[in-house]
């Protein structure tokens, strides 16, 4: 009677299973997974407009339009295909059957609402894909048209800040109320105050749904934060904890930590509008001052590499055939002279018509690599005879007193992918109309980057980027030091995490999952 009551049990167990799919409903994971991260930013906006990286490539809850392989190859997302009608007009074809949180059909009205309110709020957006309209010629087809020949336009709309939101994400005077995406998350609480963010699985995502049932990310600016937190438990996943950390890291029970290669660049930004950046012999020779190799061994821990140009080694569109600057002081040494710097008081510090070269550089905590190296550049510029000041504060007062003109040099860790074509980081730095805070000007580069974002032959948009890559290099108006690296440390559990090097500092997939 046993056997036989376990026999009909099963066999009602197991129709249930087949009847429940056979209904179309996906089969979830239901063991109770969560993943903790450590967030390396102070978060004070989810609008995607503005902080499309965490909503779409940490918090899943976004999603763009065009999606990107590890290899910077361009793939489907919530455009299902897209193919260019002229010179200024593309048609983009929408998935089939996806819908947002709120339980509303993803089509053309509400990408196309969408995309004109991220453009109003972030005017950058307009500045890299010129999008001048936005129609929805039926459901499921999008027609876009741009004010200039844009043959970049599908990999713009990769970037996350175009990530696309429902309507019911605003309130009825457009202030956003929370993100409503299509992604494989969905947001429950957001905490101001904190920065910490709860998100639940969205199991009517379109795709595999996640074996994870919540995710939560928790800001943590502080490099040595993040590392105490994961050792202690509080969080599952966190990248660049300290350097210097690494190795030790390694050797915790219960943890693993990758180094990875990223499309993002340590560099220099002075003010070419003031003396002395704008002598190009000067620029140069701070450049020939710095000592790459041993910034990347001494304070990287190797985690990065010596940078040539703006672009690291093997990307399809980086120029191979730059030498760079390589540590030269007395080369250095010899381009001041010839600016007309000297020690003319023997204090140790290279003067010109009694003003003697003090600068500052500024530069911020939160990557942990940024303030040790602006401490080897002190020292190497000491050695030149250029007294550094340096200031750690925020990145975003950094960026507000650059803002204002009065200031030398900051140092930062600039993405050159986030949109994976070789104009995105040639247009965002050193097109005049976009780089007004350092001032650089070039009307043969501007000409040049305008060709590389109409080029519809992908080797020719190759060859125009490492033409300006070129006379970058000649003029110095920025000074590459290394090529970053990310750590990304882990709980053992953490399974099926692959890093993306075109993303912002990680970027999760509805893949990851926790060991059961």
């Amino acid at each position: 009677m046993r056997r036989s009551l376990s026999m009909v049990l099963s066999i009602l167990l197991v129709s249930l299973m087949l009847s429940t799919v056979g209904c179309g409903v996906k089969a979830v994971s239901s063991g109770n997974q969560s993943l903790v991260v450590g967030e390396i930013w102070k978060i004070n906006n989810i609008d995607p407009a503005m902080n499309g990286t965490l909503t779409m490539e940490k918090a899943l809850i976004t999603e763009s339009l065009v999606g990107t392989k590890p290899n910077f190859e361009l793939e489907p997302c919530l455009a299902a295909e897209w193919k260019r009608i002229d010179s200024n007009t593309w048609q983009f074809t929408l998935r089939e059957d996806v819908m947002f949180h709120d339980g509303t059909p993803l089509n053309a009205e509400a990408v196309k609402w969408s995309l004109m309110r991220a453009i109003a709020i972030n005017p950058q957006i307009q500045s890299f894909t010129k999008i001048s309209t936005v129609e929805a010629e039926n459901e499921r087809t999008v027609v876009i048209r741009t004010t200039n020949p844009n043959s970049d336009l599908p990999a713009s709309l990769h970037y996350s800040n175009t990530s696309i939101i429902a309507k019911s994400s605003v309130d009825k005077d457009g202030k956003l109320i929370k993100p409503i995406g299509t992604g494989a998350f969905k947001l429950e609480q957001f905490d101001l105050s904190t920065g910490d963010m709860k998100m639940t699985r969205n199991t009517d995502y379109w795709g595999t749904v996640s074996k994870l049932e919540s995710l939560e990310i928790r800001a943590l600016p502080d490099p040595n934060t993040r590392a105490l937190a994961l050792e202690k438990g509080e969080i599952d996943f966190t990248c660049d904890p300290p350097y210097n950390e690494l190795e030790r890291l390694e050797k915790v029970e219960g943890l693993k930590v990758e180094l990875n290669k990223t499309a993002r660049t340590y560099i220099i930004e002075m003010n070419l509008n003031e003396a002395p950046f704008n002598d190009l012999r000067v620029r140069k020779a701070m450049s020939y001052a710095i000592d790459r190799e041993s910034i990347v061994k001494n304070v990287l821990f190797g985690c990065g590499a010596p940078a040539i140009g703006p672009y690291m080694p093997g990307m399809a569109w980086t120029n191979e055939n730059l030498k760079g600057y390589p540590y030269n002081p007395e080369k250095a040494k010899q381009l001041l002279t010839e600016a007309g710097w000297s020690d003319s008081d023997g204090d140790g510090i290279v003067d010109q018509n009694g003003q003697a070269m003090k600068i500052t550089l500024m530069t911020y905590p939160q990557r942990p690599g940024l303030p040790p190296m602006a401490e080897a550049v002190q020292a190497q510029f000491k050695n030149l005879g250029i007294e550094l000041k340096t200031e750690i504060m925020d990145s975003t007062a950094m960026s507000e007193i650059a803002s204002k003109g009065k200031w030398d040099m900051k140092m930062s860790a600039f993405a050159t992918a986030m949109i994976p074509s070789p104009s995105y980081h040639l247009n965002t730095l050193y097109y005049s109309k976009n780089n007004k805070v350092i001032g650089y000007h070039n009307s043969e580069v501007d000409r040049l980057i305008d060709e590389c974002m109409v080029a519809d032959d992908q080797q020719e948009k190759y060859d125009l980027s490492k033409q300006v890559q070129q006379i970058l290099e000649d003029e110095e108006p920025v000074i590459p030091i290394a090529y970053y690296g990310v750590a990304v440390a882990m709980k053992s559990k953490v399974n099926n995490f692959v890093f993306n090097p075109t993303a912002h500092d990680y970027m999760l997939t509805n893949e990851v999952n926790i060991k059961e």
